[in-house]
């Protein structure tokens, strides 16, 4: 194909194709309808995969070769109608330098004293002037040194009156502090952040005065986003920054109020998308462009039970942003507060950094700096907006896919009875340097991936589980057992809250390793990873992790229950030594009752185990997770009294996500046109093969891998054979 032609409506109507013989070629030219079909599938997949092109060309009558061509075809003349569009651009801009030259030069040889518009200074004149500003420099670097000297004389330490030090670097300054004479930054490290302060606090609170150091509870070992090389922000910086922040608001407003033509129907599932086109005429910035990105586009609406100001808290505030969405949100850490909220919420700005990851180690986590900005919009309405703003010298832990956010947030509206109504949009873009696995390709290509349903479902579900878990009594549907007292009721469900947001920090499993023993068996579809863990929370020592990820002609709904059955638990779970296990409590963790905490313990021949299990799970319309962890009894009684503070409790989870299988299905009335007869399933295994903070150099590793992989696999063989699943279909990584 010529990419040098200019008619591109040729080019998309013609596809050749051989015949056998090689002088001969016939041309198919393809009808207005099935034209337009291709363009909109191409806008959303370049690059279909051989099933999507079966059944595109079963559904446009046309051979799956035809369809490879003439996507083949039109990636080729994307690409060169690219290169010129960005030949132009480049060569225009080329010109207006060459213009501005001109001007600059020009304006030098008839420069002129800007004060009184007279010719330009002689060599007497600047020389005065330069004499005077080396008097000016002296006398400021004079001023530093005692400065310096007074804070020498304070230990280190800035003191804590405002009166007794000028503000040298203003309010919304980038705060620092000095341990042991090195200085450190806020927000480089897990233990100082600067976190705005809750607008639900009065305004005479100490926490309304100024932004105070919030401490992070223990979370699992992670690398620690390179933040050294941060600086105090230039007035010039904080400037762009809101403005950019403002811009982000005022489109995120205008595209959830906005219906058609801006917001379509996808040709692949009929969700509604950004259709592109139209967002370029609207919105004419673009603020990412790249020939292999692709767009992800979504809105959902949902209403919370949660207070509209504790919900806007939630979102400014790291550690409740990851605690509410756990099974998302990896990591979140505040860099700069630009702006403080005010007591009716009027304003508020600051730059955040975000680990997102879902599902599976199949599934690549995703990166972003971005501004974040709420804005109140009217009476009992808020706007909370993100927007990518990358600062330099920043090492990311994933350095792929390539992830940009364009503006995207969120429509906050206060509703009675502390509800809020919740209109959730996303706008991304990714740019993959490798494929997507195929077995997650539609899930999170399909928008149920890192999308808006996916936060709306979250948030619902989270919101119900805190309310729930709030109370003081008993609620009626709960079974408390062997748990007498509601102290031991929250220590439970703080447990269970625990597990499933250290389950899905493990499952990015970032430090893949290979070993010579599981050489031979590649092809399992194991994936393990090893780290040396040292936080509290979790037991210390060497700790390996083997995982899987495998596909089942089941529902997600069936597949769950199977796995919450206490009955025919110990024919899968190796915990139970082969023996039954029984329920000893059970707490509800929201409306759908398949969603709660249990409290398990194995029997053995003639008494009990001296073992229980702790077990959280829940099933939303996307998917859920089964995670659980093995305590002694000591312990397990101590938490079920309510005797030992949760936090101080050592678990090691491990378990199963279960997700949609994302293919599109022509049958309309699934949710989101998906099929829900299949489920993905991810099945993983932690354990601990040498203990204390300083494990032996002599731990076998191949030995402990290989166990670890041999229970991973066997579980996965048992549970398929237990639902008749045989020919599931494992990946590897």
């Amino acid at each position: 194909m010529d990419s040098s032609r200019d008619d591109s409506s040729s080019d998309e109507r013609e596809t050749s194709i051989n015949t056998n013989s090689n002088q001969d070629r016939k041309y198919h030219r393809h009808s207005n309808s099935q034209i337009e079909r291709l363009e909109a599938y191409f806008k959303e997949c370049p690059h279909p995969d051989e099933l999507q092109r079966q059944n595109l060309g079963e559904e446009l009558n046309l051979s799956p070769k035809q369809i490879k061509f003439w996507f083949q075809n039109k990636r080729t003349q994307t690409k060169a109608q690219n290169e010129r569009s960005e030949n132009a651009a480049l060569k225009a801009a080329n010109m207006k330098i060459v213009r501005d030259n001109e001007v600059m030069r020009n304006a030098l040889e008839t420069v002129v004293c800007p004060p009184c518009g007279g010719p330009r200074l002689g060599k007497e004149e600047r020389e005065l002037n330069l004499q005077k500003l080396r008097l000016k420099n002296a006398a400021l670097k004079e001023q530093h040194e005692k400065l310096k000297s007074y804070v020498n004389q304070l230990g280190g330490q800035f003191p804590s009156s405002d009166a007794s030090l000028p503000n040298i670097h203003g309010p919304s300054s980038y705060a620092t502090t000095s341990t042991d004479n090195r200085h450190v930054l806020y927000g480089s490290s897990s233990q100082n952040v600067l976190e705005p302060p809750s607008i639900l606090s009065g305004p005479n609170t100490h926490e309304n005065a100024n932004i105070t150091q919030v401490p992070q509870p223990p979370q699992p070992q992670r690398q620690p986003l390179q933040l050294q090389h941060f600086q105090p922000l230039s007035q010039v910086e904080k400037i762009m920054m809101s403005e950019t922040a403002l811009n982000a608001v005022s489109e995120v407003m205008r595209l959830i109020q906005t219906e058609e033509p801006m917001w379509t129907k996808s040709s692949i599932d009929g969700r509604p998308v950004i259709d592109p086109d139209n967002y370029e005429k609207m919105f004419t910035k673009n603020h990412f462009k790249s020939p292999n990105a692709r767009p992800e586009s979504s809105k959902d609406v949902v209403v919370v039970p949660m207070d509209a100001r504790t919900l806007i808290d939630v979102f400014f505030n790291t550690e409740k942003w990851a605690r509410v969405f756990p099974t998302i949100v990896n990591e979140a850490k505040t860099i700069h507060v630009l702006e403080s909220m005010d007591q009716e919420g009027q304003t508020f700005l600051k730059l955040m950094y975000e680990q997102l990851h879902i599902l599976s180690p199949l599934v690549p986590p995703r990166e972003f700096m971005v501004l974040r900005c709420c804005q109140r919009m009217g009476e009992n309405l808020w706007m909370i907006a993100d927007v990518s703003y990358n600062l330099p010298n920043i090492e990311f832990e994933f350095p792929t896919p390539i992830c940009f956010k364009r503006p995207s947030g969120v429509l906050i509206q206060a509703l009675p009875n502390a509800r809020s109504k919740v209109t959730w949009m996303e706008h991304v873009v990714i740019e993959e340097k490798m494929r997507m696995h195929r077995l997650y390709k539609d899930v999170v290509g399909g928008g149920f991936g890192y999308g808006a349903r996916r936060w709306t479902v979250t948030l619902e579900r989270m919101c119900e589980r805190l309310s729930l878990s709030s109370i003081s009594a008993f609620p009626n549907t709960d079974h408390g057992g062997a748990v007498k007292f509601t102290e031991g009721r929250k220590s439970v469900l703080n447990l269970g809250e625990r597990m499933i947001k250290n389950f899905a920090w493990t499952l990015k499993m970032s430090k893949k390793l290979d070993f010579s023993q599981l050489s031979e068996t590649n092809n399992s579809g194991v994936r393990v990873s090893v780290r040396v863990n040292k936080e509290d929370g979790q037991p210390p020592g060497l700790v390996v992790c083997a995982c899987s990820s495998l596909s089942l002609p089941k529902p997600p709904l069936e597949v769950y229950k199977f796995l919450k059955e206490v009955e025919h638990r110990h024919q899968w779970d190796v915990l139970c030594h082969g023996n039954p296990a029984a329920e000893v409590a059970r707490f509800f963790t929201g409306t759908d009752l398949t969603n709660c905490v249990d409290v398990l313990q194995p029997s053995g021949a003639t008494m009990p185990s001296e073992m229980m299990i702790i077990q959280d799970g829940f099933i939303d319309a996307l998917g859920g997770m089964v995670v659980y962890a093995p305590m002694d009894i000591n312990t397990a009684y101590s938490a079920l009294l309510g005797q030992v503070d949760p936090a101080g409790i050592s678990i090691l989870p491990s378990g199963f996500v279960i997700s949609l299988d994302g293919r599109p299905t022509p049958n309309t009335q699934l949710e989101g046109g998906r099929d829900h007869s299949t489920t993905l399933l991810t099945v993983a295994f932690q354990i601990l093969v040498g203990r204390g903070r300083t494990y032996a150099e002599d731990t076998n590793m191949d030995e402990s891998t290989t166990a670890v992989n041999t229970l991973v696999s066997s579980t996965v063989q048992r549970i398929k054979a237990m639902l008749n699943c045989q020919d599931g279909q494992r990946e590897t990584s």
